[in-house]
This record gives structure tokens, C-alpha cells and sequence, in this order.
């Protein structure tokens, strides 16, 4: 199961907190640069892992997009 939240409202009985934080850039139109996601262990916050998708405008992505190709590489 999974939820969303603020970090105060944060259930006691949870394994990993995920976070993320998206860079938006405008160019004609505002488009998401990069993602940065990463999964931390709830207790003591430790790194498990990280991904990262930067896409400058001319290659752009959705970011629906950047978002899957960057889980996919990390959960490989």
C-alpha cells in the first residue's frame, strides 16, 4: 500500500518514504527538466536509492515519461 502526505501525518508502521523534486523550465512552453526521486528508509531516513531523469528542451519528455524511465532504471 502506498499514500501521500505531509511528512507529519506519517503513519508509525511504514517502511520507505519516497520523495521527489521536479525542475520546470520554459521554453515556448513549461516543460519539467529533471526529476529527482529517491526511496529512504522510514526509520532512519538512510539512502536506499536514487534516479534521476534530466531532459533539456529538445529532447523533452512528459512527465509522466521522465518519471517511468527513471523508476524503471532504478528498480532494475
Amino acid at each position: 500500500d502506498a499514500a501521500a502526505g505531509e511528512k507529519s501525518d506519517m503513519p508509525d508502521n511504514i517502511d520507505t518514504v519516497v520523495t521527489y523534486i521536479d525542475k520546470w523550465r520554459w521554453d515556448m512552453a513549461n516543460y519539467m527538466i529533471e526529476i529527482d526521486i529517491q526511496f529512504r528508509d522510514a526509520e532512519d531516513g538512510s539512502l536506499i536509492m536514487s534516479g534521476e531523469s534530466y531532459r533539456t528542451s529538445l529532447v523533452r519528455r512528459t512527465p509522466d515519461e521522465m518519471n517511468k524511465e527513471t523508476l524503471q532504471e532504478m528498480l532494475k
